[in-house]
């Protein structure tokens, strides 16, 4: 599994098995992180809530490579990406200002966004993680299940 071309191309297709190792390699060091800034920071503070959407930002790009190679292994185009990460990163943006509130005080904007990102989310789990790409070759490439002799 090349981790080079995974995280930093948006060129090719990738089937469910590379997808689900790479996003759980993104999770883990994610939670490391977090862990760190529990550590370091009080979690109800504008650094944390700076600091956690830093952390957000550093893996929207390892995270929209992996994406697109999923969405066109499904035959999907790239822009695709943006109906996911964009309710993520705007509320997460809205959280480090502190516009959304905190997690002992939520608001209605809170749970408006959070409701967006939990149903565009459950959608993207079962396009991305459960269902098998195109069979054959497609506008983005080879089937990667495919043998090659």
């Amino acid at each position: 599994m090349d981790l080079g071309y995974l995280f930093t191309s948006f060129d090719g297709r990738i089937n469910r098995k590379p997808y689900w190792l790479a996003s759980l390699i993104l999770v883990a060091a994610a939670i490391l992180v977090m862990v760190v800034l529990v550590v370091a920071l009080d979690p109800l503070s504008a650094a944390f809530r700076i600091g956690t959407f830093i952390v957000q930002l550093a893996l929207l790009y390892p995270v929209s490579a992996l994406m697109a190679k999923r969405l066109h292994d499904r035959g999907r185009p790239t822009w695709w990406i943006a109906i996911a990460l964009v309710p993520m990163v705007l509320q997460g943006l809205l959280q480090a200002m502190g516009v959304i509130g905190n997690p002992l005080q939520s608001n209605a904007l809170d749970y408006l966004f959070g409701l967006i990102v939990f149903v565009v989310g459950i959608w993207f789990l079962i396009e991305l993680g459960f269902l098998r790409g195109t069979p054959g070759a497609n506008q983005y490439g080879p089937d990667p299940l495919e043998v090659r002799l």
